[in-house]
C-alpha cells in the first residue's frame, strides 16, 4: 500500500499583519521626515540670531567710531575745518582691532573701526581740502570679525556717515547708516544725530 508523503503547509500570516507592518512603515517614515524639519528649522533660527547678533555688535562699533572721530575732531577747529581736512588727527584712517572675552566662558569677539574725514560735496569751494560752509563729513565703520581667522575676515560691517555743521559757536548733525551681512544689505537714515552743542561751552558732542 501506497503511503503519500507528508507535506507541511507554509504558515500563511494574516492579511490585517501585512497591512499593520505597512503602516507602521509609514509612521516612522513620517516621523523622520517631522524630526528633520525641526531641526533644519531649528538650526535656521539659531543662524539667524548670531546673525542678528553680529549685525548689532558691528553698528556698536561704528557707533564707537563716530564718538572717537567726534572727541578727535574738536581740536581741529580753526574758523573751519580745513585744518582738519589737511592734517586728520593720527587716530583718523587707519584700523584699529579690538578683541573681548575668550575666557572665563565668555565668548570671543573680535572687531575693529576705522574713520575718516571728507568734505561736504556742496561746499562752495569745490576743494576737497578746503571747508568754506562749516561742514565735514564722518565716516566710520564698524566690523566684527571672525574669530577663528588668524586675518581679519568681516562677518558683518556698519557704515556710518554723520555730517557735523558748525556755525556761530554751535554745531549739529545728521546721521547715514548701511549695515551688511554677507550679501544681506540695508541701509537707513536718521534726520539727526546729536543735538545742537554750543563748543564755546562744551569739549563733546
Amino acid at each position: 500500500m501506497r503511503v503519500k508523503p507528508k507535506t507541511f503547509e507554509k504558515y500563511k500570516m494574516p492579511r490585517q499583519a501585512g497591512f499593520s507592518m505597512i503602516v507602521v512603515f509609514l509612521i516612522m517614515i513620517a516621523m523622520v521626515g517631522a524630526s528633520s524639519t525641526v531641526l533644519i528649522a531649528t538650526r535656521t533660527n539659531v543662524r539667524g540670531s548670531g546673525l542678528q547678533r553680529e549685525k548689532m555688535v558691528s553698528r556698536y562699533v561704528a557707533e564707537a567710531a563716530v564718538a572717537q572721530a567726534k572727541a578727535a575732531m574738536l581740536t581741529k577747529w580753526t574758523s573751519n575745518w580745513s585744518t582738519l581736512l589737511t592734517a586728520p588727527p593720527a587716530e583718523a584712517n587707519t584700523y584699529r582691532d579690538y578683541t573681548y572675552g575668550g575666557t572665563a566662558g565668555l565668548p570671543l569677539v573680535k572687531a575693529r573701526l576705522f574713520f575718516s574725514f571728507t568734505n561736504n560735496n556742496d561746499d562752495p569751494s569745490l576743494d576737497p581740502l578746503v571747508d568754506q560752509d562749516g561742514k565735514v563729513v564722518i565716516t566710520a565703520r564698524g566690523e566684527i570679525l571672525d574669530p577663528a581667522a588668524s586675518t581679519p575676515i568681516p562677518l558683518a560691517t556698519t557704515i556710518i556717515e554723520v555730517q557735523v555743521l558748525r556755525q556761530a559757536g554751535t554745531t549739529e548733525s545728521w546721521g547715514y547708516t548701511s549695515q551688511s551681512h554677507g550679501n544681506a544689505y540695508q541701509s537707513s537714515y536718521s534726520g539727526t544725530d546729536a543735538n545742537h552743542v554750543d563748543f564755546t561751552n562744551s569739549f563733546s558732542f
